[in-house]
């Protein structure tokens, strides 16, 4: 068997002709030193590292992630997002002004008009049509196209009328507008929200309705544990 001195000087570490060709290190009696990470971060291959959730990467260290007021970490633990009803303005969540006849749309950091208004600067205005009344159209319904017809706003299709859809606590009317999900922190069930019980070692996922376990630890039952 060669020596550690005899396959250093045959099998070097660098500069050996073969290993660049087949661009592989030949370690044969060699160590090198594994990279020197920076606080509240891991490797992830080779020689690469990221931060850890809450962290983020400023050129060669990680730094706390700062967030708002009225704000939570986004999913990836980097960066943060506003809560519905606020939107980033620099370094802040601001409060969406909500104009009178306009309401959230479903990102929560913008808002729409009614329907029948169209959007003038800041204010939702009226929208002068001449519309004949249809005698099949029920109440709080209007024409979508040909004798088609939808519910308005708030209200969802039972059989051919529109019947008011009442929003439960700690939720919202999505796109449609007839019907309703959950805030973030709470999840659907049946005709109510519940709020989403996070363990220790776990945080919200994307949609909010449900938890992930943090890097490190796997889900069991109800609690996360290391791995």
């Amino acid at each position: 068997m060669a020596s550690p001195v005899f396959a250093r000087t045959m099998f070097g570490c660098a500069g050996n002709p073969l290993i660049v060709a087949l661009g592989a290190l030949l370690l044969v009696g060699c160590t090198e030193e594994p990279p020197e990470l920076p606080e509240h971060a891991y490797t992830t291959f080779g020689d690469s590292w990221r931060c850890e959730r809450g962290f983020k990467r400023v050129e060669d260290e990680c730094q706390s992630v700062e967030v708002p007021e009225h704000a939570f970490l986004s999913y990836n633990g980097q960066d943060w997002t506003c809560e519905r009803g606020f939107r980033r303005v620099e370094d802040e969540c601001q409060p969406v002004e909500v104009p009178k006849n306009a309401y959230l749309d479903s990102t929560g950091s913008r808002w729409a008009c009614d329907r029948g208004f169209k959007r003038a600067e800041d204010e939702c205005q009226p929208i002068e049509v001449s519309e004949e009344a249809s005698p099949d159209l029920p109440e709080h319904a209007f024409v979508s196209y040909g004798d088609k017809w939808k519910c308005d706003r708030g209200f969802k299709r039972v059989d051919d009328r529109c019947k008011e859809n009442p929003v439960p606590e700690n939720a919202f009317f999505d796109y449609t507008g007839n019907d309703w999900e959950c805030e973030r922190g709470y999840k659907r069930v049946k005709e109510q929200c519940q709020r989403v019980q996070v363990p220790e070692h776990a945080f919200l996922s994307t949609w909010g309705d449900a938890w992930v376990c943090d890097r490190g630890f796997k889900r069991e039952g109800n609690r996360c544990s290391p791995q």
